[in-house]
């Protein structure tokens, strides 16, 4: 058990290492920013296209900018982190979470229909749908 507790503190120590370096790239200059490889292959942006500019932008208060690269993970990141956090930090402490974001079975059907109609809408050459295409 404490193998256990000493490996998800690493990986939190990962998961708040990774933002503070991401913070103190300069963006686009920095080579391991890689190119999504659906976009590079197919030529259409996936659901998670953006997703490092956004987090780029978001942690450098440049909320309008991350929202413009990708609304839909701009939106869900911030549930996302807090749900695995407070999922994480319960974990670790032999209790139950803080927050539980516990949603049902219809929730999750919801959750990735709504993902795959983004990934489809962005990609329609049309004028409101392409202003979710990155810039």
């Amino acid at each position: 058990m404490r193998w256990n507790r000493i490996g998800v503190a690493a990986l939190g120590g990962v998961l708040v290492a990774l933002p503070v370096i991401l913070f103190y790239q300069k963006w686009p200059d920095c080579p391991w920013f890689a190119d999504c490889l659906i976009h590079r292959l197919t030529g259409f942006s996936c659901p998670g296209c953006g997703m490092t500019r956004v987090s780029h932008a978001a942690l450098h208060g440049h909320l309008l900018a991350a929202l413009r690269f990708n609304c839909l993970g701009m939106l869900l990141m911030p549930v996302l982190l807090l749900g695995v956090g407070s999922e994480l930090f319960g974990w670790m402490r032999d209790k139950p979470p803080p927050v539980s974001l516990r949603f049902g079975r219809g929730a999750g059907w919801w959750l990735l229909g709504v993902v795959l109609a983004f990934w489809v809408l962005r990609n329609i050459p049309v004028w409101p749908l392409t202003l979710l295409v990155l810039p």
